[in-house]
Order: C-alpha cells, then structure tokens, then sequence
C-alpha cells in the first residue's frame, strides 16, 4: 500500500491530529486523495459512513481504518492518543483485510449502497406499505417507518429500535419496525426480521407522501410512485486490521464499558 488519503470530521481535535498523521505517513506513504489504497477516518462512526459514501465507487480496491475522536467508536481501531501507534502498524504492513457488508437499495431516484442502514419513515403521518419477501406478499405496515439494517448496522439505529445486535462477519440483513401501529384493525409482524444473503424486500405504497427514504447519513425524497427494493449487495466495504479487535470487545467498549 502506498498512497492514502485522510477524511476528517471537521473540528479542531480532529483536524490538528490529521495533520500530525500526515507530518509521519508522508514519511513513507503518498498523499493522494483521488486514488488512495488506504482511507484513515479520523473523528466517530458518522465520519466512517461519509468515508465510505466518499469512496463508493473505489470500494473494491480502498481499505478504511478509523481513529476515534467522536462520541461513537465502533468502527474505529484506535483512541486519539494512539495516532503513533496507527503510524508503526500501516508502517510495519502486518494486517489483515476485515469485509463488511453493504445493503443495495434501487428506487426511481437511483441506486444506493448503505453500511448502516436504509428506512424509509414519515414523520407527517402514518406511512402505510406493503412488504414483499421475494416477490411474494408478506404483511402491510402502517406507522412512522420501517429500517433494514446490516450487521454493522443493527448496532446503530437498529438497536434503539428494539432490534437484534448481529456479528458483523455475517451476511444478513434485518427487517425492523418504525413506531408500527398494533390493534384489531392493524396489524404486522411487530418484531425484527432477519433475513439472509437469498432474499430481496421490496415496499410499496400508494402514497409515499411527506417520506424519505434514509440510507446512511444521505436523505432522499421520495416519489409517490416509488418503489423501493433492498437486499445484499455483492459489494463490501474493506477495513484494515493490524490489531485483533473483537466484536465483543467492540461492543464493550461502545455499550458497556463506563
């Protein structure tokens, strides 16, 4: 790996240690922001989806790592303070290549790929739709919305909304509900689906007035006439490892840890 490229969230923590990462990496490495082997996210988790979002169209070939100096870590390998460290390990090249799993959702406005998450919500009204697993009818939601997330992301938004916390190695995705509405005349599954690699959803509506559909940090208006279809994409995000950091540990440190 030669050349790499910094993306930094955009406070004076965050911008002072990019500049030291660059005084040591370009000791030994070549700053190149349009074609970079490694892409260095300093700042928290939301810095890691706009670096991805950032390189979409470069995800087979980039590989991503994260410092941590935001309020979230759980995409990121190292504290602020261990900057130095992060330098001797990409010096020292001994790592290994951590594939994360991408969600590919089409509409009428395009084709997106997610880390985290898509959802489709209205907050104007209630948002009825129709789901279908693999073309065939599974149930109709009415209420706020409805998020698929990935493993990575089932610890994000997923996980305030009651949703199973998934290994990050797998590939499936989860089907959760936005504030769905329960009785006598209404009535889905209530509880979080998880789906593998085989199977595609798609939503409908005769409405989708006052929806967005959200797909990571992106928001996009969506059309009455929309139909929306999520499932695995073949694509993957690449991380770097150069320490053995595991999904337990990782969610000790994010969750439990005080």
């Amino acid at each position: 790996m030669k050349t790499y490229a910094i993306v930094c969230k955009q406070d004076q923590e965050s911008i002072t240690l990019s500049e030291k990462l660059k005084e040591q990496l370009n000791t030994f490495l070549t700053y190149n922001e349009k074609e970079p082997d490694i892409v260095i996210s300093v700042g928290g988790d939301g810095t890691m989806l706009y670096s991805v979002h950032k390189y979409i169209d470069a995800i087979d070939r980039v590989a991503f790592i994260g410092i941590h100096t935001g309020t979230l870590g759980f995409l990121t390998d190292y504290q602020r303070d261990e900057y130095l460290q992060l330098v001797l390990d990409i010096q020292n090249e001994q790592h290994r290549i951590y594939e994360r799993h991408l969600l590919e959702v089409s509409c009428l406005e395009g084709t997106y790929f997610a880390l985290n998450e898509v959802r489709i919500e209205n907050n104007r009204r209630s948002q009825v739709m129709d789901v279908y697993i693999n073309d065939e009818y599974f149930e109709t939601f009415r209420g706020n919305g409805l998020c698929v997330s990935t493993p990575v992301g089932s610890t994000a938004y997923n996980k305030s909304l009651g949703g199973a916390v998934i290994n990050t190695c797998t590939g499936l995705m989860q089907l959760s509900e936005i504030a769905g509405i329960h009785h006598n005349a209404y009535r889905s599954l209530g509880s979080s689906l998880i789906l593998d690699q085989s199977h595609t959803i798609r939503f409908q509506s005769q409405s989708y007035q006052g929806a967005i559909l959200g797909v990571d940090h992106l928001v996009i208006d969506l059309k009455d006439k929309d139909c929306i279809c999520v499932k695995m994409s073949s694509k993957k995000a690449r991380f770097l490892q150069y320490r053995n950091v595991s999904f337990t540990q990782r969610l000790k440190r994010a969750y439990l840890n005080s």
